[in-house]
């Protein structure tokens, strides 16, 4: 029992100061990358635990969350933060096998316009939670899915 238990602990991701609720949180060697809500504001971080190297907090209104479209052999979605001419995207996916069921994968692409410069993964295993919970922060500031579109609307009806 102690053995499981400490497997457990030593396999959480270690958590960064986040004011507020986290998101989601994974380990990336000796940095934490996070997502927390506070009011009406997500933030990343990115950077050694507790002293992030990069902070980055936007209203919800203006940060694009790329749902799960509901096909492929992945549920994946992504959330893009912007600072300047970089974007941070951080994404989760998770393969829709019965031998995959639990495996969580995630990551941050950054990106400056349309060029890649580093594309980082979550060390196996500390990937906390889906993205999903962004969808019902979107709609609490009055904004829709647009299936069609594929964007966030402030009008919904």
């Amino acid at each position: 029992m102690r053995f499981a238990l400490l497997l457990v602990c030593l396999a959480a991701p270690a958590h960064a100061t986040c004011q507020g609720h986290q998101l989601f949180a994974c380990q990336i060697g000796a940095k934490v990358l996070e997502i927390c809500h506070y009011r009406t504001d997500l933030t990343y971080s990115f950077g050694p635990d507790g002293t992030p190297d990069l902070t980055i907090t936007q209203p919800l209104e203006e940060i694009f969350f790329q749902p799960w479209p509901g096909v492929s052999s992945s549920i994946w979605e992504s959330v893009i933060f912007t600072n300047q001419d970089h974007a941070y995207e951080v994404w989760t996916a998770q393969e829709r096998s019965p031998e995959s069921e639990g495996l969580l994968e995630g990551g941050v692409r950054v990106l400056n316009g349309e060029e890649l410069l580093a594309e980082l993964t979550c060390d196996p295993g500390t990937a906390s939670q889906p993205l999903d919970g962004i969808w019902g922060l979107k709609e609490s500031v009055g904004q829709c899915w647009d299936f069609e579109a594929g964007l966030w609307r402030d009008s919904c009806g």
